[in-house]
């Protein structure tokens, strides 16, 4: 059995359709094999039929936009890469009228291809290489397309950083407030929902050109109605941090009277990026790497104790009750018990046979000291964590941990044993942060007008 398919190409109205053999295949008797279409076959068709419409496409465009006056310099050979392959055309040139300065000669379409990759291809390769290894994504383009050989991971990667870095030129500028409302306009706005709630922390991932790590911020943007978002940034790269944090909220629907409460770990760094983000912002800092630490301080007198019975007993009831002031807000009395545990340290390290037993003192006096720094550079944002909760109002960030975990854990640290850059870092934490958020294809629609347009939803039927 033969099978032949044709492609008919209507060019306008009244001009004869062109018809063309795309592709001929024959099949022998009927097997769970040889049933269909196989996966080199509908490669090859794809490809050829790839080539036919866009040789088509391009001979009428060059037809109906010829140049007048001027002489034609020849043509050159212009490859496009298509996500069904590579197709080659011909690209005419013309001379221009001599000038002073500027181009001497003129090329139609390369001016209607500024460059050779088309968008469709562009989106699949950067949406897969922000989900999966770069060598992968070119691997599994070559198993289902008919993409050449050349494709490599590098290439890839070089695809999605052009793409990244025009999508961040499109980024507005950064400013000093971002809500220069005043109060008048601002109590005319409607009643807002409930506090934005927004956590930050930050990931670690391995540096390419030094020994160590270097850290990325990874944050989760949550409305009381509606998709949670997250985004990241290299702090050292982003030149507009604190624009990119506010067009996620904006994005959600932020208003300017409308509160956002900030959850970071307490890091300067993290607290610099939500000043001046809006009016009714509150900063609090997370009760989870509070207890984070105090669990540690526990782990110590527990050994302590081993020791001296006494003295490990008064340092965790001391611990214990250092804890229940933090959780109902009270810092500076949390203060007060933390400078006490130094008193039980000094009394245990006057006896030498005590002292000489437990060879811990330094490096738990050492943890109760910068654990006391940590409260007081922080007790402006230690809240009732107590009332909060009875009201069933967010205390901690564990929404936070499991974004750095999908942000970058999962494709950068974890299973990816990889080295970054902090440019390379920050362009694929942008691709992915818009995957995960389904954003990928919208900024696709933005940086290339026409690209798949968004379907009409159906009108609903009058009742």
């Amino acid at each position: 059995m033969n099978f032949k398919l044709q492609l008919v190409a209507c060019l306008s109205e009244g001009d004869e359709p062109l018809l063309d053999e795309v592709f001929t295949w024959s099949r022998a008797d009927l097997s769970l094999a040889s049933v269909g279409l196989t996966l080199d076959e509908s490669k090859a068709l794809l490809q050829r039929i790839q080539q036919q419409m866009i040789g088509q496409q391009v001979a009428i465009h060059l037809q109906a936009h010829q140049p007048v006056g001027l002489r034609k310099k020849g043509r050159y050979p212009l490859q496009l890469k298509t996500l069904f392959g590579n197709v080659t055309v011909d690209s005419p040139r013309y001379y221009l009228p001599p000038t002073e300065a500027g181009a001497k000669t003129y090329s139609p379409l390369q001016q209607l291809f500024p460059q050779h990759v088309t968008p469709e291809r562009l989106y699949l390769e950067t949406k897969w290489a922000s989900l999966i290894p770069y060598q992968k994504t070119a691997d599994l383009l070559h198993d289902v397309l008919p993409i050449a050989a050349k494709l490599t991971g590098t290439t890839i990667q070089q695809h999605l950083h052009a793409v990244v870095e025009a999508q961040e030129q499109q980024l507005p500028a950064e400013v000093a407030s971002f809500q220069g409302v005043c109060q008048r306009d601002r109590e005319a706005l409607p009643c807002p929902p409930r506090p934005l709630v927004v956590g930050l922390d930050g990931g670690y991932v391995r540096h390419w050109h030094k020994k160590g790590c270097f850290e990325v911020i990874a944050g989760k943007s949550m409305p009381a109605e509606g998709t949670a978002k997250c985004f990241g940034f290299m702090q050292e790269v982003d030149v507009k941090p604190r624009r990119r944090v506010f067009e996620v909220l904006r994005s959600q629907g932020l208003q300017a009277n409308q509160s956002v409460e900030f959850f970071t770990d307490g890091a300067s760094i993290l607290r610099s990026l939500t000043s001046y983000l809006s009016a009714e912002s509150t900063h609090i800092l997370d009760w989870f790497h509070l207890t984070m630490r105090l669990t540690v301080l526990h782990q110590y007198a527990l050994g302590f104790a081993q020791v001296d019975a006494a003295g490990g007993k008064a340092l965790q009831d001391g611990l214990t009750s250092i804890k229940w002031h933090l959780w109902h807000g009270n810092a500076e009395r949390a203060v007060e018990k933390i400078m006490y545990l130094d008193d039980i340290l000094a009394l245990h390290q006057d006896d030498p046979l005590l002292a000489k037993k437990y060879d811990k003192s330094k490096p738990l006096t050492k943890l109760i000291a910068d654990f006391q720094t940590y409260v007081e550079q922080n007790s402006g944002f230690i809240v009732d964590y107590a009332e909060r909760h009875r009201y069933g109002e967010r205390v901690s960030t564990g929404f936070v941990e499991s974004v750095v975990n999908q942000v970058l854990a999962k494709r950068m640290v974890k299973r990816q044993q990889m080295q970054w850059t902090k440019k390379g870092a920050h362009l694929l934490v942008q691709a992915r942060t818009k995957v995960l958020n389904e954003e990928w294809e919208d900024c696709f629609r933005q940086q290339y007008p026409g690209f798949r347009s968004v379907p009409a939803e159906p009108m609903q039927m009058a009742a």
